[in-house]
């Protein structure tokens, strides 16, 4: 009987969670370190999580990544934070994705993920990528006409009837350096990158576009990043594992890579998963 009434009592939970649609949020925001763990990026346990988000849809940054985007620094509630809860014994990992808004209420709690791994990093990797079959299972797709939006209220001095919109556009225009408004072309207008996993032809690298940014992985491990990506343009490439110049082109993204002793480039190619 107590055993029916839990899962009872899970399934309902769950339909609670499930109700306020992750869809509603535009951004998920990733923390340094988790709380279960003793270091920033520990295991790339955050690197990872990120990775995974992005790959499953979502367009999720680290907390304190250089290229946010402008409208999640005006509105922290258009954003979802992410969280791992661990729940490990002797013999088993244990873990689950937590997503919550910006009054700390849980939006959504997957499936827990599981491993028998003894290696921790290995046995982390696993369970969250587990865990993470029930985020996929949400076909996340962002709607705007849903999102969360602060309201913000005029103080007293402030004459209601006054169209402030033009002004605010101004203030917030006016925080962007010069520098960044030239060499940060890409984050506006059809130059903004969308969300895309790609994975090199022979599967030894894998690449995430988004927004002005791509980063590129070595077996989940971020090995490098472009930023201030422009479309139409070439960019340069610098990872921990290779270099030289890349470049988008009919849903691909190449990158011409320079090895020391051969004279001409090596095109690597990658294609979307």
């Amino acid at each position: 009987m107590k055993l029916v009434l839990s899962l009872l009592l899970t399934v309902v939970i769950s339909s609670s969670l499930i109700s306020q649609s992750v869809n509603d949020y535009k951004y998920v925001i990733v923390p340094e370190k988790f709380d279960f763990l003793n270091e920033q990026d520990q295991y790339q346990m955050n690197s990872l999580t990120t990775f995974l988000f992005n790959k499953y849809g979502f367009e999720a940054y680290l907390e304190k990544a250089s290229n946010l985007p402008l409208d999640y620094k005006r509105n922290g509630c258009n954003n979802l934070r992410a969280d791992i809860v661990e729940s490990s014994g002797m013999l088993r990992t244990k873990l689950r994705v937590k997503l919550l808004d910006c009054n700390d209420a849980v939006i959504f709690l997957s499936e827990e993920g599981t491993s028998k791994l003894k290696d921790y990093k290995k046995s982390y990797h696993e369970a969250l990528r587990r865990a993470f079959v029930s985020i996929e299972e949400l076909n996340y797709a962002y709607q705007e006409s849903g999102a969360v939006v602060v309201e913000e209220k005029p103080t007293m001095t402030e004459k209601p009837l006054v169209d402030n919109s033009q002004k605010e556009e101004n203030i917030v225009e006016s925080t962007v350096s010069s520098q960044e408004r030239v060499g940060n072309e890409s984050l506006s207008g059809n130059n903004v990158l969308a969300v895309q996993s790609y994975v090199s032809t022979d599967g030894a690298y894998e690449a995430l576009t988004a927004g002005s940014s791509i980063q590129f992985f070595e077996n989940s491990q971020k090995i490098g990043e472009v930023t201030n990506v422009k479309l139409g343009a070439r960019f340069q490439v610098t990872t921990t594992q290779f270099k030289g110049k890349g470049y988008l082109k009919e849903g691909r993204l190449i990158v011409e890579r320079v090895i020391k002793g051969i004279a001409d480039p090596i095109e690597m190619i990658f294609i979307k998963k």
